[in-house]
């Protein structure tokens, strides 16, 4: 038996280490006050939580436009720490400080930015004042009366056009055919830990696509732990324990319980619900000339709440964790694996959707360790305190060649659908999720069927002989016990056995790839939301009561049933006729029974 243990105190409840706080908040050197060739320092942690500083050296101004975020300090790093490295992913946030004529420190902004200089020792400085203006709720944002100055009140720094680009690749072209601009790009890097790489593909993909990189890491959560303060690590996570999915990067400044960091956004989400906790660097990658270099860490306990992901940083609050609570375990019973997994996932739907192919199909993938066919019976259980009950679903999916991504939707499609419907958002406290995997694939089609006794009484119970072809298999009888509605006319009836559910198998090949499918989530949790919606309009009672009676008759019937359809009656209705669990799942086929009610 395979356990996993890492994380099971996250997932138990909300882990909050109490660190110390600043006594006050660092004094602050606003862009207008910001010279070209000012030395300072900068923060930032290079291994394990030792808070480590370097040189920096004020070259200038760089202007991507009149909104915040828009105008950034061009600094060049400098000395023996930085020069080997590079500045990395992982330390934007890293607060630069300016000492005065009067002998105080005073932070200028957060390294944020790459550009394509190919030493990686040029970097863009999101303003302090930029990032503290962000933090607040309403009015206009000071970042945007800083870039909004007239030309009289401008900074007196020598200011050039920048462009924002994807990374170092793109900054490095750009550069090479405009010599006179600087592209810039965020100096950001996901780590996930607890992800096999054919599971992890997708989101890879996803993150991709808004210009992250995601790098695998260790799927352990550090027990070091160390305050959170300017130049120290800092983590915003989708989810902490056995799966953490998330960037480090690097504490700015600290005004009481408010943490602000990364100096760029995380997802660019606004008002969000992730998750915070602090930082273990195992090692700093070196490649500061083929492509860039990047911390390599791990989080630490969840200290809080990221409560803001905007243009000019993310805004934390430490104290208490509001996190979900998911289990999810896979047993397979010819290999004889059993594993359970153990997270704590932010409470941001975002988040969710991201994470439920993961949540799902990464414990299914290693106690299987492959990808290969056969048949998986799957039970999700959502709890929430505006629910009374539970809500479960169960089925049972078969497949000639992946079966676990055949089922890897559902729990995407059911979060998607409590917290984005139409009618009321359902609040999740906790997920568990339960597959039992096996190597023989469990699926047939319906040959033909019989009633007996052929005469009854309206509300009797007969007995459904139903003949069935197993996949790569021989005909096979299978007797269940039915009762038949008490509102049937006397006298001859017609009825037709058709399967239950209609997406239960697929009989086509693993892919070569060794990744799971994943195309098919997204499209199912969409279409199932729509049914949602309609199905909620119709019906009557609280907001809550419409919104589980429409996810339970919208939802994917039961695969392991046969359904028995009385005249007028219609397969794609999935509000008539009698569901009868057979076993196995039905795949096609249909029968018709004729009966003689007296």
């Amino acid at each position: 038996m395979i356990r996993r243990l890492v994380g099971t105190a996250l997932a138990a409840g909300a882990l909050v280490t109490t660190a110390p706080l600043a006594a006050a908040a660092d004094p602050i050197l606003p862009l207008s006050e910001v010279r070209t060739g000012m030395v300072g320092e900068a923060r930032t942690v290079v291994t394990g939580t030792t808070i480590e500083r370097f040189p920096v050296r004020v070259l200038g101004v760089q202007r991507l436009g009149a909104t915040p975020g828009g105008t950034l300090i061009l600094v060049r790093a400098e000395g023996p720490l930085i020069t080997p490295i590079g500045v990395a992913e992982g330390m934007s946030g890293s607060p630069v400080y300016i000492t005065g004529p009067d002998g105080v420190q005073r932070v200028i902004g957060a390294i944020a930015f790459g550009t394509g200089d190919e030493g990686g020792l040029v970097v863009g400085v999101t303003p302090i004042e930029s990032m503290i203006s962000s933090a607040r709720l309403g009015g206009v944002p000071l970042g945007a009366r800083e870039n909004a100055r007239p030309s009289a009140a401008a900074p007196a720094l020598p200011i050039r056009r920048a462009t924002l680009v994807d990374g170092r690749a793109a900054a490095l072209r750009w550069e090479r055919r405009h010599p006179e601009r600087r592209a810039l790009y965020p100096l950001r890097r996901w780590m996930i830990g607890g992800a096999s790489s054919p599971v992890l593909g997708p989101l890879a993909r996803a993150l991709r696509a808004q210009g992250i990189r995601a790098t695998a890491a260790p799927a352990a959560q550090s027990p070091v732990e160390a305050p959170l303060v300017p130049g120290a690590s800092m983590s915003a996570l989708l989810s902490a324990g056995d799966l953490s999915v998330g960037a480090i990067g690097t504490v700015t400044y600290v005004d009481g319980r408010t943490v602000l960091g990364f100096g760029h956004p995380f997802l660019g989400a606004g008002a969000s619900r992730f998750l915070l906790a602090g930082g273990d660097i195992t090692t700093t990658i070196a490649a500061p000339l083929n492509d860039s270099s990047y911390k390599l860490g791990v989080p630490t306990g969840l200290r809080g709440m990221i409560v803001g992901d905007r243009t000019d940083g993310i805004v934390g609050r430490i104290g208490g964790v509001a996190g979900i609570t998911a289990t999810s375990r896979a047993i397979d019973r010819d290999r004889k694996t059993d594993l359970t997994a153990r997270s704590t996932l932010a409470p941001d739907r975002r988040a969710l959707a991201l994470l439920a192919p993961i949540v799902q199909g990464e414990p299914a993938f290693a106690v299987r360790d492959g990808i290969e066919g056969g048949t998986l019976r799957l039970t999700i259980t959502v709890r929430s305190r505006a629910l009374r009950r539970p809500l479960v679903y169960r089925n049972v999916y078969a497949a000639a060649g992946d079966v676990i991504s055949l089922a890897n939707g559902e729990l995407a499609r059911i979060t998607t659908v409590l917290g984005q419907n139409g009618v009321r958002s359902i609040p999740i406290s906790s997920i568990d999720v339960v597959q039992t995997l096996e190597r023989r694939v469990r699926a047939a089609r319906i040959q033909s069927a019989r009633l007996r006794p052929r005469r009854a009484r309206a509300g009797q119970r007969v007995r459904l002989d139903l003949v069935v072809a197993d996949w790569r298999g021989p005909l096979r009888r299978i007797r269940r016990t039915v009762r038949l509605p008490r509102d049937l006319p006397p006298g001859p009836v017609t009825l037709r056995v058709v399967a239950n559910g209609s997406g239960g198998f697929d009989g086509a090949l693993a892919p070569l790839d060794g990744e799971l499918e994943d195309a098919a989530a997204p499209v199912s949790a969409r279409r199932a939301l729509r049914a949602v919606n309609r199905r909620a309009r119709a019906l009557t009672g609280t907001r809550t009561e419409r919104l589980v009676a429409a996810v339970q008759s919208t939802g994917p019937r039961r695969n392991d049933a046969v359904r028995i359809l009385l005249p007028g009656e219609f397969a794609d209705d999935p509000n008539v006729g009698i569901a009868v669990p057979v076993g196995t799942v039905i795949s096609g086929g249909r029968a018709v029974v004729r009966a003689s009610i007296r």
